[in-house]
């Protein structure tokens, strides 16, 4: 079961990397035909095939955006520079503006 959430994990990273968040609905259909279909082929009780299932599609959903997170702040050393938009636009423009 582990090895199943460490895969969708790094799936979602990927997805999160290059696709928008539509992706996810065929991804988490994908993930969830083949944990039911595995669980289906081993003998597991239907409880640990609901939490494998539970578990894996919990794991691509946080490897998504922590793939966003990523791809929105490539190599930045602090929180603050990955914001953008009009408000930080007029933050950054009176931190850097002397004060008179």
């Amino acid at each position: 079961m582990t090895l199943y959430i460490v895969i969708s994990l790094l799936v979602g990273l990927l997805l999160g990397q290059r696709f928008k968040v539509l992706i996810l609905l065929p991804a988490i259909a994908l993930i969830l035909m083949l944990t039911i279909g595995t669980g289906i082929v081993r003998p597991d009780a239907l409880w640990a095939i609901v939490v494998m299932a539970v578990g894996t599609v919990a794991s691509l959903q946080i490897g998504y955006l922590v793939g966003i997170a990523i791809r929105r702040c490539p190599g930045q050393p602090s929180a603050r520079h990955c914001v953008s938009g009009p408000i930080a636009s007029a933050t950054a423009r009176t931190l850097t503006q002397p004060s008179t």
